[in-house]
């Protein structure tokens, strides 16, 4: 009575796993680390170009499909996919390229009923996510020669499109220290895998001058003084870009995260108007921060600066109690030109 049940178990055994075409995707936008294309909305129309390489079994019953959605992948194209080629099992073709924009993929999604809210480039506020895909049915079955019913995930590795079109928050020049010919800024609101920019014009003074009268002195990081484009202004985007300067603009860029941005190469004596922005990992950037104001000094001008706050001058290794108190001195000088502030 158990030969029966024993010689179906040994026959179930000599099935096989499913077999059948495979896709392996691959761009130049992104390294192998890091599968996810980051589109601002300045590139929404852009095409991006993925190649693929197509191996493995024959197409079985049915085709072979690459496509974006924003659903997952493994299934036939839904009406609100954007399909990008589908190949027959009498096709030969092993490779190719497929080229398609965010403004496509939100195009393909108003075309049918359960695509959502249609949207476009413009309208698309939110952040959005497409898997590009490649489905087709494997071969499986008893023998290994049934074509399967249900279609199945065969595209490799996992690239995500994804649509960012908003811009950082606007951030905000906290402090600024003055330097031999440089001004070392500290901005606030960066995230952490964004770059912080900040540009640096000579301040044009009403009797023609450029800040030599007023060498010693920063301006509060808080003063309401925007020419971020939110407000209208235009922005430091080149000479003579915003009233009340003079060119050229000098733009300095560093990975948030990795301490103060140091604008280098300035005039000492001269005022300089300073302003921040944020660019996100999509290259969105953020409207310009208030404008602060401050004036890199020559290093031995310090002291002077430091008497004229009633400091005392003692000379020599008694100033300050010796060398190192010295030093200590000078240390807490550049704290006080950094935390003396004028209203621009």
């Amino acid at each position: 009575m158990r030969l029966p049940f024993i010689g179906v178990l040994l026959f179930a055994s000599t099935a096989v796993a499913q077999t059948g075409p495979t896709v392996t995707f691959a761009t130049a936008a992104t390294g192998s680390t890091n599968l996810t294309v980051t589109v601002p909305k300045s590139e929404c129309d852009n095409a991006r170009r993925f190649t693929w390489q197509r191996g493995g079994g024959a197409i079985c019953g049915g085709s072979l499909f690459i496509y974006a959605t924003t659903g997952t992948c493994g299934s036939e194209p839904a009406a609100t996919d954007l399909r990008l080629e589908t190949f027959t099992n009498s096709s030969t073709t092993t490779s190719g390229t497929v080229n398609f924009s965010v403004a496509q993929l939100l195009a393909a999604r108003n075309t049918g009923t359960d695509g959502g809210t249609g949207t476009t480039c413009d309208t698309q506020t939110g952040e959005i996510s497409f898997n590009l895909c490649a489905s087709a049915r494997q071969v499986g079955g008893l023998y290994g020669t049934e074509c399967q019913t249900a279609y199945a995930n065969v595209g490799t590795p996992a690239f995500v499109l994804k649509y960012d079109p908003q811009p950082p928050a606007k951030p905000s020049i906290a402090t600024v220290i003055v330097r031999d010919s440089a001004l070392s800024v500290q901005v606030d609101g960066a995230e952490a895998d964004s770059t912080v920019a900040v540009e640096a014009a000579a301040v044009a003074l009403a009797d023609g001058g450029t800040g030599t009268e007023d060498a010693g002195t920063d301006v509060d990081a808080g003063t309401d003084l925007d020419a971020g484009t939110d407000d209208g202004g235009l922005g430091l985007v080149g000479a003579l870009a915003v009233e009340g300067t003079v060119g050229p603009v000098t733009r300095v860029t560093k990975a948030a995260g990795e301490g103060n941005v140091v604008v280098t190469g300035l005039t000492n004596g001269v005022t300089y108007r300073l302003q921040a922005t944020i660019i996100d990992a999509a290259g969105n950037e953020s409207a310009q921060s208030a404008a602060v104001e401050a004036t890199p000094v020559k290093s031995n001008g310090l002291f002077d600066a430091y008497k004229e706050a009633q400091g005392q001058e003692r000379g020599g290794c008694a100033a300050a109690g010796g060398g190192i108190a010295g030093g200590a001195v000078l240390a807490a000088l550049g704290i006080w030109l950094s935390s003396r502030r004028k209203v621009s």
